[in-house]
């Protein structure tokens, strides 16, 4: 996450150069950047994105209607490559469009590698903000780049390590994540297939059930793979365990994929487990930016089954139900924070590596 002090100067020179809105997915190493635009009580407008890629066709879209640089944000590494499809639409366009990304810090070097490569070639120049007091010339180094020569310019901000101190407490609350996997624990059926977000804390099941973890990279990769694993095995039952911006960002989507293929599954069950913890950025003050999308509404307009539970004493319940349904269901559970604590059922020796499912018996 860049320094406070460091994504004040960004601010501040955008709104010098009179940028009216920034695009961006409030997340990971941008937070600092979102707090700084909140700061200034909308001028700049922090405008939230889904992801990444829609954050830069917002930018290239307010660069052509509004004939004035777009901007957005995007954490680096793995999250900055959905960044790459609409700055080359800008690219192709002619459309003057800055991207600001924030070094993520300790990470894969090869991938943080790949993807400033990937930026690299697709912007007309991306710039390295290696010494903070260079940046308010950066910034405008790049917007005069942008608007004389039009396409995309980059900006990567220098990593900052956390102060330590406490996080903010979240204004809400919800169901204990290890009560959850804890009924699921007791319930899974010993021929099925669970796939575990990649985002997600790294521990599996305690169960004889075949528990995998879903693709590195961005939140969300489990309900693709859950798909394809059912796909591969129709007979077994498969579970999906998905975060809130994974589901946001490509379950809703996904969902649609699983209401086309359910009718030939000889095994109806495939069970999406949403982690609901109305994520997004909380801002100070009295304006939570964050979410609370109906899953289980959402699987319920598609033909599929939905449970949305928000009290302990029915968990139990919404697992029997989720697992004994005609069809495929997405069970939405009002959670707290992602922390998995020693009491649950979950063990991270056990998890396996990315393999085949199991052969099916012969009958």
């Amino acid at each position: 996450m860049p320094d406070p002090s460091v994504a004040d100067a960004v601010v501040t020179r955008l709104s010098a150069w009179r940028v009216r809105r920034v695009f961006g997915h409030p997340q990971g190493a941008v937070v600092s950047l979102v707090e700084a635009l909140d700061a200034t009580g909308g001028d700049p407008e922090f405008v939230p994105a889904r992801n990444a890629e829609s954050a830069a066709v917002m930018a290239a879209g307010h660069a052509r209607f509004t004939g004035r640089p777009g901007v957005c944000l995007a954490t680096g590494g793995v999250a900055a490559a959905g960044l790459l499809a609409g700055l080359a639409a800008a690219r192709c366009a002619g459309l003057p469009v800055l991207t600001v990304v924030a070094d993520p810090g300790p990470g894969p070097s090869d991938v943080v590698r790949l993807a400033q490569r990937q930026l690299a070639e697709v912007c007309h120049r991306l710039r390295y903000a290696d010494e903070p007091a260079r940046v308010p010339e950066l910034v405008d180094e790049a917007l005069r780049a942008a608007s004389r020569d039009g396409g995309p310019v980059g900006l990567v901000l220098p990593y900052q390590p956390p102060d330590g101190g406490a996080p903010a407490a979240r204004p809400d609350a919800g169901l204990d994540v290890r009560l959850v996997l804890d009924e699921l624990s007791t319930r899974l059926p010993s021929n099925g297939t669970v796939i575990v977000d990649g985002t997600l804390p790294a521990a599996p099941l305690k169960t004889p059930a075949h528990v995998l973890m879903g693709p590195a990279g961005p939140p969300g990769g489990a309900l693709p793979y859950a798909v394809a694993a059912k796909l591969a095995a129709p007979e077994r039952p498969v579970i999906a365990l998905v975060t809130d911006e994974g589901m946001r960002s490509q379950g809703l989507a996904e969902l649609v994929t699983v209401s086309r293929q359910r009718s030939v599954w000889p095994d109806p069950r495939l069970v999406v487990l949403v982690f609901n913890n109305r994520s997004g950025h909380p801002r100070p003050g009295d304006l939570p930016m964050t979410d609370d999308v109906p899953y289980a509404g959402w699987a319920r307009l598609l033909g599929l089954h939905g449970v949305r539970v928000d009290r302990p004493e029915l968990v139990g319940a919404a697992w029997d139900e989720a697992l004994n349904a005609d069809r495929p269901c997405v069970l939405e559970v009002m959670t707290d924070a992602l922390i998995l604590g020693a009491r649950s059922r979950l063990t991270a020796p056990m998890i396996e590596a990315q393999r085949p499912l199991p052969a099916p018996h012969a009958t």
